[in-house]
């Protein structure tokens, strides 16, 4: 299974991914600059897709942007996305929100 064949049967709205992200430091003397640091601690953070700049149908890039705008985006080649969601599935889990609520979808 892959992102794109996912989003392709659920669609986009309907895609969540948990992954470990750090929370955003903004810097003081520059408004609007955000950055992280490696050491930070890490949160389970709900992410959504967002097309604004890349499609998931291209097969090119993911955007994934945290629920909680503290966390901000991330981007990844979906190649790269597809194989740590396969090798660090405990960590990185994909979810389609049903009725019920959350549904596990890409499980190894």
């Amino acid at each position: 299974m892959n992102i794109k064949s996912v989003v392709g049967e659920y669609g986009v709205k309907n895609v969540r991914v948990f992954m470990p992200l750090s929370r955003l430091q903004f810097g003081g003397l520059i408004p609007g600059i955000a950055f992280r640091c490696s050491n930070d601690q890490k949160f389970d953070t709900e992410c959504e897709i967002v097309e604004d700049r890349y499609k998931v149908g291209e097969g090119y890039k993911i955007t994934l942007k945290a629920i909680d705008e503290n966390f901000g985006r991330e981007h990844f080649y979906q190649s790269d996305f597809n194989s740590i969601c396969e090798s660090n599935h405990l960590s990185f889990r994909v979810y389609v929100l049903t009725i019920d609520g959350y549904q596990r979808v890409w499980v190894k």
